[in-house]
């Protein structure tokens, strides 16, 4: 794969706004009111009519509060990006500390980003959210106190909330979910919806629940190890010549590798990066940043580990970063990382690998303009396992397990082969504009299994179990299904709205609504798929939804 040179701009804001009080980096240009956008740390009070133009982050210790008659109004982002902090897209407010609204209107535009709670705390009264993808989320044993009437209405899902410690909800408030899509999702192990919730109007489903809910969180997995007394330290350093680095290593700065230059991890090496945080925003800044290349070969009694120096993370420090980094190897090895902010980071680059896993970081892989090949990659505890754009990506064996969401692939080249997902939130896989060859495997427990937007996807002999919404969603492109399971899914076994959908052998068993789904002028053909004799659902649901008992869809065809 041949790369084109550019040059990039890192620009870092910590809070950019204008026309109100608050700690803040920036000006916006004259005459745009009342504008804020980025990180906020301190106390930060807003009122009146605001505009959000990027993602709003309320930091680790910080408090922003919304005045009664206070209106956010969340840009539309971009539909492409890969880098919210969490879901589809869309404009985000992901709360770290606190949040306080009173009075208050969260409006989201197209049923994009929304409101997450990320391990902080909101209080809310009296106040409305509206049109986001996930209205109000709670992850990483983030807290909600509900006074009055809080409602959520006109998003994808209205609330959802993920595993954590103890009881995620407090107040004598009602919190009412109306005219969502999904009213509320609550994903395997996570605390229950608070007694005050209702739903009404939902599209799809007042809610979706996997299993019995619970009231403590899974047994801690074990911290980071620490670093052997009188092990070595490095600071902020430059490579310009080769280098070795075995033993236990303590990095207490940025290492930089210059094109040219190979940085060489020899097998039992474990560094260990220090918490470096200048701009106040709670991620730690000490890191591998690599023009050059990486040889990090450890073996499978020897392995390499890559770990916070204090703190269990994530983001207690940066990450393994490739930047244009294709001239010449790179190559891990029996490694684990654990507790970085990016565990690898790929812009730019060629690497290859094997035996890789990640832990406990908020994005487990990223790629960019990259040429990737990894037999073994294992992602958990993270808030996502993959996100991938523009890219050649090869990945023989793909564990990932208790993310908020899972592989979000983009204008990319994509081979998978032996899959065996859980619990992965969000969705399984998402390609978007990609062509993908996709063999083997299973994902399981995760509100939509795969989906599939324009570009060609061909899937074999893949199981999908236990999806919420559908086991596999096509909204646009050509998509190939041959061999595939899918089933016991809360709705729907398949769900199309545009494209060709062609579904050969497997089956389609277990669902609670229809096994096809259409919502649009999709055309699928199912040859020699096993299916059940009739639809379920207590009313009798057809086993397709078509054109041929809703007009003006598309049509299903059994051959």
């Amino acid at each position: 794969m041949v790369f084109q040179r550019r040059i990039v701009s890192l620009m870092i804001g910590l809070f950019l706004v204008r026309g109100v009080t608050g700690v803040y980096a920036g000006q916006p240009p004259p005459g745009m009111g009342n504008v804020v956008g980025g990180k906020i740390s301190g106390d930060v009070r807003l009122s009146g009519r605001v505009e959000v133009t990027e993602d709003l982050l309320v930091l680790q210790g910080a408090t922003l509060t919304l005045s009664p008659g206070t209106e956010l109004l969340f840009g539309k982002s971009e539909s492409t990006k890969v880098d919210p902090e969490f879901f589809f897209g869309g404009t985000e407010l992901v709360v770290r500390g606190t949040l306080r609204a009173d009075g208050a209107k969260l409006l989201f535009p197209d049923r994009t980003g929304g409101v997450v709670v990320d391990g902080g705390s909101a209080s809310l009264a009296d106040t409305a959210i509206s049109g986001a993808e996930a209205g109000f989320t709670l992850v990483h044993g983030g807290k909600a106190a509900v006074e009055g009437k809080v409602t959520v209405r006109d998003c994808r899902a209205g609330v959802a909330v993920f595993p954590g410690a103890g009881n995620a909800w407090d107040g004598s408030g009602t919190l009412t979910a109306i005219g969502n899509a999904v009213g509320a999702v609550r994903f395997p192990g996570a605390p229950d919806l608070p007694a005050g919730f209702r739903a009404e109007g939902s599209e799809e489903a007042d809610a979706i629940a996997w299993g019995p809910a619970t009231a403590t969180a899974a047994a801690a997995p074990p911290g980071s190890p620490v670093p052997a007394a009188g092990a070595r330290r490095i600071g902020d350093s430059f490579l310009d010549a080769d280098r070795t680095l075995d033993g236990d290593v303590v990095v207490d700065g940025i290492v930089r590798v210059a094109p040219g230059v190979t940085l060489t991890i020899l097998p039992g090496a474990r560094l260990f990066f220090t918490f470096r945080d200048t701009d106040g925003d709670g991620i730690g800044e000490n890191g591998l940043f690599l023009q050059g290349n990486l040889r990090a070969m450890g073996t499978a009694s020897l392995p390499i580990g890559f770990y916070p120096a204090e703190g269990a993370g994530p983001g207690r420090w940066d990450s393994i970063n490739f930047m244009a980094s294709d001239r010449g190897e790179n190559v891990l090895e029996h490694v684990e990382i654990s507790g970085a902010y990016r565990g690898l980071h790929a812009h730019f680059s060629r690497l290859k690998g094997e035996d890789v896993r990640i832990s406990r970081c908020y994005r487990g892989a990223q790629f960019q303009e990259s040429e990737v090949t990894l037999s073994g990659l294992t992602v958990s505890a993270s808030s996502s396992a993959l996100r991938c754009r523009d890219s050649d990506v090869r990945i023989d064996g793909f564990r990932v397990e208790e993310t908020v969401s899972g592989a979000n692939f983009f204008r990319s080249r994509v081979a998978l082969r032996d899959i065996s997902t859980g619990r992965t939130g969000w969705y399984g896989f998402r390609f978007r504009e990609s062509r993908v060859n996709w063999s083997g495997g299973e994902v399981a427990r995760t509100l939509v299994g795969f989906s599939a937007q324009e570009g060609t996807v061909r899937a074999d002999a893949v199981r999908v179990s236990g999806a919420g919404l559908a086991g596999a969603a096509v909204q646009d492109g050509d998509v190939t299904i041959t061999g595939c399971r899918f089933d016991g899914s809360f709705l729907d076994g398949l769900v199309a709205t545009r494209g060709s959908v062609a579904v050969s052998g497997g089956e389609i068993r277990g669902f609670v609504r229809h096994a096809v789904k259409l919502s649009g002028p999709a055309e699928v053909t199912l040859r020699g798929v096993s299916l059940p004799a009739k639809g379920g659902g207590d009313a009798g649901a057809p086993l397709f939804l078509d054109g041929k008992t809703s007009p003006g869809l598309g049509v299903v065809r059994v051959e």
